[in-house]
Order: C-alpha cells, then sequence, then structure tokens
C-alpha cells in the first residue's frame, strides 16, 4: 500500500489544503505527524502532494531515515498497479486511530471513502488497486470522490480540521483527549486525566523530554518512602497518589510528541518500582522504631510481615519482570495482563486463578496509590497486613502464570 499525503487542491469537502499547510502540534506539522505515524507501523513510502518543494520533513528523516518520501506537484502518473490510500493534510490522527484504519483496510476488498461515526467525510480516500483504472486521479475536487465510491464509517475516526479551526488549539485539544493507552483503567481515564493533561499541555509547551518528566516524577513518586518511615503515613500516601497522577505525563507528553521509545517505557518501570519499594522500604523502617511504636506481641509480627512484605515484593517484580524481558515488546507493567492471557486465557484457567484474577486491578498504581490514603487513615497496622494479602496472592497468580506458560512455551534459558 502506498500513501498519498494531500498538502494542495482542495479536500473532500472543497477546503482548500495548502491553508492547513503550517498547522502545528508539538510543533510537527499535521501531514509529518501522519507519515511519522505511517512509518512507525512499517509504512515509511509516501508521496507528498506539495507545491513547496522544500517542505520539511525534519522530525520524519530523524525518527526514520530510511523513509522514501517522494514529492510531486499533482496527482499525476501515480502508480496504479498499488493501493492507495490517500490523506488529506488537515487530518489529525493518532496511532490508535492509524492503527485501526489499517486494519479496516486489510478487511476490505473495495475502495471506499472514510466517514466519522456520524457519516461526515474525514478526509481519507482508499483506493483498492483494481479500481485505480477506473478512477480519474486527475480530480482537483476530491469531493467528487464521495459519488463514485462507497463510504465507510469508522469506529475510532481521526479529526478533519476545519477553516474555523486553524490556528486554535482543535488538533492538540482532538489528541489530548484520545491520548489514554489501551490499558488504561477507569480511574486513569475518568480521574488522573483530568490533572495529568492540562499539565501535559503546558510540559509541551515547554519542550521537555519525557524522560526528564520521568525523572522528576520518579523522584516525587520515590521520595513517598521518607514520609512513611517519619511516622507520616497520611503524607506518604497523598506524596504517592500525585506520582501516580503525574506518572501519565511522561506518557502524554511523549505520544503528543512522537517520542515514545522502549527506553522510556523501561525507565519509566523501573522509578515506578521504586516508589512501590520506597514505600514498602518505610513501612517497615517506621514499624520497626521503637520512637514511633512500643514492642509488644503484636508488633513483633507486624515487624516480620513488614520485612516479609519488602521480600514478597521483590520476589513478585523478579517473576513478572522475567516474563517481560523475555516475551514482551514494551517495558510496561500495564500489559503484562494483557501478554499472558493471550497465551493462556483466563477461562481456561483453574476456578481459584479466575477468581484471584478479578481483583488483580487492584495492584495496579491507579487504583493501588488512592487505596493507600484510605489505608493511611486507619493505621500502619492495616496497611502491612493488607499489603501482605495482596502481595501472596499476586505472588500465587504470577508463578500459576510461570508454570501454566512453562507448558505452552520455553520461558527458560
Amino acid at each position: 500500500m502506498l500513501t498519498v499525503l494531500l498538502c494542495k487542491g482542495h479536500g473532500i469537502d472543497s477546503e482548500e489544503l495548502s491553508l492547513f499547510n503550517n498547522e502545528k502540534v508539538a510543533d510537527i506539522n499535521l501531514f509529518e505527524r501522519t507519515l511519522i505515524n505511517l512509518a512507525n507501523e512499517g509504512y515509511k513510502e509516501a508521496i507528498l502532494i506539495c507545491d513547496n518543494n522544500n517542505v520539511s520533513l525534519e522530525k520524519l528523516n530523524k525518527n526514520h531515515p530510511d523513509s522514501k518520501v517522494q514529492i510531486k506537484t499533482s496527482l499525476d502518473n501515480l502508480p496504479l498497479e498499488r493501493d492507495l490510500l490517500i490523506i488529506q493534510n488537515n487530518v489529525v490522527i493518532n496511532k490508535k486511530q492509524l492503527v485501526n484504519l489499517i486494519k479496516t483496510i486489510r478487511d476490505e476488498n473495495n475502495s471506499f471513502v472514510a466517514n466519522d461515526s456520524e457519516g461526515k467525510k474525514s478526509g481519507i480516500i482508499f483506493l483498492k488497486e483494481k479500481n485505480c483504472d477506473s478512477i480519474n486521479l486527475k480530480l482537483a475536487d476530491l469531493s467528487k470522490f464521495g459519488d463514485l465510491l462507497n463510504k465507510k464509517n469508522l469506529i475510532d475516526p481521526p479529526k478533519k480540521l476545519t477553516l474555523n479551526e486553524i490556528g486554535t488549539d482543535a488538533s492538540a485539544n482532538f489528541l489530548f483527549a484520545h491520548i489514554s493507552k489501551n490499558v488504561s483503567g477507569w480511574v486513569s481515564k475518568n480521574f488522573n486525566s483530568k490533572i495529568s493533561i492540562p499539565i501535559s499541555k503546558i510540559l509541551v509547551k515547554m519542550n521537555l523530554h519525557p524522560n526528564l518528566i520521568t525523572f522528576i516524577v520518579g523522584c516525587i513518586g520515590i521520595s513517598c518512602g521518607f514520609f512513611y518511615a517519619s511516622n507520616l503515613a497520611f503524607v506518604g500516601a497523598l506524596v504517592l497518589e500525585a506520582s501516580t497522577i503525574l506518572d501519565r505525563c511522561d506518557g502524554e507528553v511523549a505520544r503528543i510528541r512522537l517520542k515514545e521509545s522502549k527506553f522510556g517505557q523501561w525507565f519509566d518501570t523501573a522509578l515506578d518500582q521504586l516508589s512501590y519499594f520506597s514505600m514498602f522500604l518505610g513501612i517497615s523502617i517506621c514499624i520497626n522504631n521503637p520512637k514511633f511504636f512500643i514492642s509488644s506481641p503484636e508488633i513483633i509480627i507486624l515487624k516480620q510481615i513488614s520485612i516479609l512484605n519488602i521480600l514478597l515484593y521483590i520476589m513478585f517484580l523478579t517473576i513478572i519482570l522475567f516474563f517481560m524481558i523475555r516475551r514482551t515488546k514494551n517495558g510496561s507493567l500495564a500489559y503484562y495482563p494483557k501478554e499472558v492471557d493471550s497465551i493462556i486465557p483466563v477461562n481456561k484457567r483453574s476456578l481459584f486463578y479466575r477468581f484471584i484474577s478479578k481483583f488483580r486491578f487492584l495492584l495496579k498504581r491507579e487504583y493501588f496509590s488512592p487505596g493507600m490514603i484510605f489505608v493511611s487513615l486507619i493505621g500502619y497496622e492495616f496497611a502491612i497486613i493488607i499489603s501482605f494479602i495482596l502481595l501472596f496472592f499476586a505472588l500465587i497468580h504470577l508463578t500459576s502464570d510461570y508454570l501454566e506458560m512453562n507448558k505452552k512455551i520455553d520461558i527458560t534459558y
């Protein structure tokens, strides 16, 4: 499939496309964002229809030096022996929407004009090779294609920028509105994002690198252990929750600035886990401090459990990271359940495993962190017991994953 990106002429709704050439989000032109997203999915060959032969493709060439982009001044002489994906330069599309579009194209056997869920044209036309000869590609007005081709409503459509939205934040707002990852939970999407997205918009304008944001947020999260160790559990829980909310920012900025990387994912995961470790360590230090807790049979048992929690967490983290390093393509722990369930579906597991799996969401940071605020109001004793229960069953869950996968695939060295 060959992509044709239109930066001149009239669009599907007769808009003048050259007026959108300077529209940017995070200093990246809309047409260049589309080319970069396509290249990230393996479609590195494209034709750019524009008047300016000096059009900048700096970001694309930097990210994908092996990209092959031809610049033409018209739709004349396009290769008709290939499927053509025609996209206007006023289309705002993110990675997920592009993947869905490509899947739709693969499932279709006919040419189509892509519409949004309301039936409005989205500025995207797909032409099958078999139809290219019968359609006049020299048409200056793409609106006529609507009468020649079938219409296809996209499930997750991109945004087609209008003339009235030129120079506004409409493009950025649309991308931020669709910024959450597929694995983000309800709390993250409906609560945390309401705080993180406005902050991320500021960070994008500040031109901060996502890895620097990860480091700053990670340091905030790790500092929670100091407050826990100082018998300030409520403050420590608030700090951990603040870092959890801000933890979205590095990913949001990376996706808007098209700077996602595997290193960034692993760096974020490492600092996240250090935040948890700091919390467990701080709780153990506090309860083992005679200044805060007078020794008694109950306290002695809790001291031992607090130390055991640290060991259980190290074991939990070792097992899950072992799998991720060996079997996953990213460094985010959020994808672990999905990766495992794709190998051994939950409905094929034991009844006990299925019961545990219904509560594994509690270990996700977006649920665990606010939960610790509530727990901190009850006391360290309750925090230690709850942590032990969660870690114990989480370890059983992971051990079952390991044993089941060992039957399916070789996960040993």
